[in-house]
């Protein structure tokens, strides 16, 4: 029997809550999961099971043996703060202190961290990673690789210049209907955050996926990841949608699982006792 848990720790002072699902078996590494732009840790919900996509990825990978932790980035969710003073920097620092959360796990000690990030988790994870050469493996689904790129088509150029230039924060309906609050530090970063250039720093594993239907991610995104990466790596493809087909329900999304925790079995790193140096 699987247990889950609400857990919570400090970064700067603010409280940061995340979930950690536990199998009945320890059997490989901690998976940390990252959402996305506007997100929370349990992610969009799945119609036919009832439950959000992070969700269903940490039951499922707790039936392989495998704990998580998904966590609220400071702004979003239950944890502190206020979305409007979110940016790339502040949910990177949150991604290092998770991790330094789940090394005070004496199983995570043993079988290492896994980041997993979808879509603007997937940038803060390149980053996380590359800056910390901590993690045993790094896994991008349809992250974002030029933010300066993807958000302006994502809240569209007239609100995206707006942005850039006001002082104040900048309110802005996402095409999934809701509607955010944007500070000026965020569309700052959007500018100067380079995540291609930063990813040749992490040694260790590098897992990619890309959707072909995918409207939100420029197509070839995961192959500049690949050809920015130094080290072991594999992009993945199928024809799915930047919710991994999950309005059709669980298939697309289930391959996606299998494929990445099959690449760091071969990789190695579900047996790797110390983080890449």
């Amino acid at each position: 029997m699987t247990e889950e848990e609400t857990v919570n720790f400090k970064v700067d002072g603010q409280q940061v809550i995340g979930t950690l699902r536990m199998p009945e078996k320890v059997e490989g590494s901690f998976y940390l999961l990252l959402h996305g732009f506007g997100g929370t840790r349990n992610e969009l919900r799945i119609a036919s099971t009832g439950e959000g996509i992070f969700a269903y990825v940490a039951r499922t990978l707790a039936a392989l043996g495998f704990p998580s932790l998904r966590i609220d980035f400071r702004g979003s969710g239950d944890s502190d703060g206020r979305f409007s003073d979110t940016t790339y920097s502040k949910q990177v620092a949150d991604a290092v202190a998770a991790m330094d959360f789940l090394d005070s796990q004496t199983a995570s000690v043993h079988t290492g961290i896994i980041v997993l990030g979808w879509s603007q988790g997937g940038l803060v994870a390149a980053i996380a990673a590359a800056q910390t050469r901590r993690p045993a493996g790094v896994a991008l689904w349809a992250a974002v690789a030029e933010p300066k790129v993807s958000f302006p088509k994502l809240i569209g150029m007239e609100v995206y210049n707006r942005g850039l230039n006001s002082a104040t924060p900048t309110e802005l309906i996402v095409p999934w209907g809701a509607t955010l609050s944007i500070g000026p530090d965020f569309f700052a970063e959007v500018e100067n955050v380079a995540p291609l250039s930063e990813i040749g720093a992490f040694p260790g594993p590098l897992f990619i996926a890309e959707g072909t239907l995918d409207m939100d991610i420029p197509a070839g995104s995961a192959h500049q990841y690949a050809d920015a990466h130094n080290g072991l790596n594999r992009v993945w493809t199928a024809p799915m949608k930047h919710i991994f087909n999950t309005d059709k329900g669980t298939a697309t999304l289930e391959k996606l699982i299998d494929a990445t925790v099959a690449f760091f079995r071969e990789a190695g790193s579900l047996s790797q006792t110390k983080p890449c140096p």
